[in-house]
């Protein structure tokens, strides 16, 4: 559990999978899921995804963040995509524009939000929060921070 931006969360990581060839490099693309839960409630479902040999050593994090339970639907989350790039300064995330992500196609989610309808807005806390929870809580992107 770590306390991040007043936040009190936690990482669930689930399942992982293999896909490709990438068409550009021909490597293997990697693909990381999990569980972000505040307290009790599943706040996100989380998907960090990465082809290892791509310049810059970056990822995308897809997040659904909502309500989740037997009474939520779609209309209660949304689809936020983030960018990670190992910098020389260290590693930081930008908001992307969802759309642009496979996760804006999830039957999870009843919209993907745009860079513009993130930054500067309650929910950027939660995101950032959550990818800063990732990071070094997930084990099995581990190749990313070395």
């Amino acid at each position: 559990m770590a306390e991040v931006s007043n936040l009190r969360l936690e990482i669930l990581p689930d399942d992982q999978s293999t896909f490709g060839p990438c068409e550009c490099c021909g490597e293997m693309t990697s693909r990381v899921w999990g569980y972000v839960y505040q307290g009790n409630d599943a706040l996100a479902v989380y998907y960090v995804e990465w082809t290892p040999g791509h310049d810059g050593e970056q990822a995308n994090y897809d997040l659904i963040v909502g309500i989740w339970g037997e009474d939520a639907d779609a209309s209660d989350r949304q689809a936020i995509a983030v960018e990670f790039r190992k910098l020389d300064t260290g590693p930081a995330f930008r908001v992307i524009n969802a759309n642009d992500r496979q996760i804006s196609k999830s039957t999870l989610v009843s919209k993907s939000l745009g860079r513009g309808s993130v930054i500067g807005t309650p929910i950027a806390a939660k995101v950032f929060a959550i990818c800063d929870l990732i990071y070094p809580g997930d084990p099995r992107i581990s190749e990313l921070r070395n």
